[in-house]
């Protein structure tokens, strides 16, 4: 097996890959260009307040998932925050959904415990030789080398950074579309009073409203209102403050309280449109080089920590 993989990305499929690796005695580097780990499973400290401004909740099918999420809510990490039927898959009935406690990225932060991260590293090329893959970042300074690599970035940033570095990019995944969606985290005068914490109006702009005090995510009164696809897709490229104040003068039937501080946040690749169900994919380069993401086992959390999973094994039967 590879004795040393470099992971661009550290979010759940990035973290999940790293630990597996990291179990098996592979030495393993995560970069993120961000400055926390977590992706999408991010929270917002505001103004003595807290949001969640990307994933609001975690489900768990597979008894991998579930045995995980056990772990997290035994230790104080995770909590069950609401039960609710699936919206995509009814025949499912009511499931229970997870939180981090304190905020979606407390789930992350425990899961890269121990894990040789390094934040705010954009990665901008690979660059191959007789000893592997070595990682170049954006400044043209070199910041890793392995014998192997994971890529787990949504497809079209990975994609970018396979034709930066020379290899092939796989036309069948040139044609994988994401859905966008943009989130206000709000601080309001007064507790949101939503029954159960969160509604999923019949609203063409509001998609969601989750209420972070709620599901202990927050300390102060605090929301999270997400937009609709559609509405995201019109309004993605526009100035943050026009499409803020459409969004919170849209929630503004489902909640009670005024905002006092808002956090505005965009997702370009929030989920894929489609998913490929194939875990991870090696691809033809001069060094073992692995995709994965949501997009490869099923969009939302669960899918990126199976297709991490996937991607783990992969690697480790490598020669």
């Amino acid at each position: 097996m590879v004795s040393s993989v470099l992971i661009v990305g550290a979010g759940m499929s990035g973290i999940t890959a790293a630990r597996l690796l990291d179990e098996a005695g592979v030495a393993v580097t995560l970069f993120d260009k961000s400055r926390a780990v977590g992706g999408r499973m991010a929270t917002r400290r505001l103004d003595g307040g807290a949001g969640d401004h990307g994933a609001q909740h975690v489900s768990a099918r597979s008894a991998e998932f579930a045995a995980e999420m056990a772990r997290m809510v035994e230790d104080g990490v995770a909590t069950e925050w609401l039960r609710t039927p699936s919206r995509t898959h009814p025949a499912r009935g009511v499931e229970p959904r997870f939180a981090g406690v304190g905020g979606m990225r407390r789930i992350p932060e425990w899961m890269a415990k121990g894990l040789d991260v390094r934040t705010a590293t954009r990665v901008g090329r690979l660059e191959f030789g007789a000893g592997g893959v070595t990682a170049v970042d954006v400044e043209g300074e070199e910041v890793g080398r392995a014998d192997a690599v994971l890529l787990t970035p949504p497809l079209p940033q990975t994609l970018e950074l396979l034709g930066d570095s020379g290899l092939d990019r796989p036309s069948d995944l040139e044609a994988v579309q994401y859905h966008a969606s943009l989130a206000v985290i709000a601080i309001l005068d007064a507790p949101a009073g939503i029954p159960g914490g969160h509604v999923a109006p019949d609203d063409p702009i509001v998609g969601w409203v989750a209420d972070n005090e709620h599901k202990g995510a927050s300390a102060r009164p605090s929301i999270t209102v997400q937009s609709t696809p559609d509405f995201a897709a019109a309004h993605i490229d526009e100035d943050r403050d026009g499409w803020t104040q459409q969004l919170l003068e849209a929630a503004r039937p489902f909640h009670r309280g005024t905002p006092v501080a808002v956090h505005p946040h965009g997702w370009r690749f929030a989920e894929p449109v489609t998913t490929l169900g194939e875990g991870a994919r090696r691809i033809a380069a001069p060094a073992p080089v692995v995709l994965a993401g949501e997009v490869f086992s099923g969009a939302r959390v669960e899918g990126a920590y199976l297709s991490g999973r996937a991607a783990a094994e992969l690697l480790l039967e490598q020669g």
